[in-house]
């Protein structure tokens, strides 16, 4: 079992975000996690990825509590899962090549780790991870001087590199343009797919969740609305879970129009 939640709660200064949570995500799963905005679904991402410490119930990660461990095998857990964020906390002055291969410093001894930040290794595996997210040509580009789109599709091609076994990413189209979002989803999910990975997005965009994954979980107000097999998800509960907040459709294509529906 890749993540498993049983009746796991967080709360932050002193507000609940989470209601107590239960579910699971066999290894190889491909997830998708969908609800309204403060719906608790970046809350949820964090608390999958030992950000965040429940202050109720379990969570296991891969097999271990993340909670449990000491230091460094926290940090060993750590190094097996990776997160694309909807910012990537990429530094300003900090070129794309070393970013990228920022991706595997924790399978790294410190010394191996200082080395790489010093110097960039590895380049022609950084550079086919670049090339995968459509940015060959932005190695050695500072990050600053990359657009928010761009820097998502960096953030992207760190996890590609690292190759993690459980991958949680939030939000992490939500900059690109409608054809080139599909296409990302479709990569992650690709990846994912060949490694025998594990994979749980956030995503804003209802069309992107119904076409590329086999299993939605609604999250609404902190507590899971439905969890069901993309040919469950209807009309009426998409209504239900939105309640209030149009769905993001608007300013992206029909699924008779462009959008590929993966298979289960």
């Amino acid at each position: 079992m890749s993540l498993r939640l049983d009746a796991a709660s967080l709360s932050l200064n002193g507000h609940r975000i989470l209601q107590p949570l239960t579910l699971q995500l066999a290894q190889g799963e491909q997830v998708a996690l969908i609800g309204p905005s403060g719906a608790g679904k970046s809350s949820l991402l964090l608390l999958a990825g030992s950000g965040h410490r429940p202050d109720g119930g379990n969570v296991q990660l891969l097999g271990q509590d993340p909670w449990q461990l000491r230091a460094p095998a926290l940090r060993r857990l750590r190094s097996r899962i990776g997160s694309v964020y909807q910012h990537p906390p990429l530094p300003a002055l900090q070129r794309v090549v070393t970013a990228i291969g920022a991706g595997q410093l924790g399978q790294l001894s410190t010394l191996a780790a200082l080395r790489r930040l010093l110097w960039p290794q590895d380049v022609a595996a950084i550079r086919d991870a670049l090339q995968r997210v459509q940015l060959g040509d932005k190695l050695w580009q500072r990050c600053d001087r990359l657009s928010g789109g761009q820097r998502q599709r960096v953030g992207i091609a760190r996890v590609l590199y690292q190759q993690p076994e459980l991958l949680l990413a939030d939000e992490p189209v939500s900059a690109l343009d409608p054809r080139l979002a599909d296409d990302t989803v479709a990569l992650l999910c690709a990846d994912a797919r060949a490694r025998g990975a594990t994979l749980l997005v956030s995503l804003h965009s209802v069309e992107l969740a119904l076409a590329h994954f086999p299993r939605l979980i609604g999250l609404r107000d902190g507590q899971i609305a439905f969890d069901l097999p993309r040919a469950e998800v209807t009309p009426s509960l998409l209504t239900a879970l939105y309640a209030g907040e149009q769905p993001a459709t608007a300013d992206e294509p029909a699924l008779g129009s462009g959008i590929r529906i993966a298979p289960c």
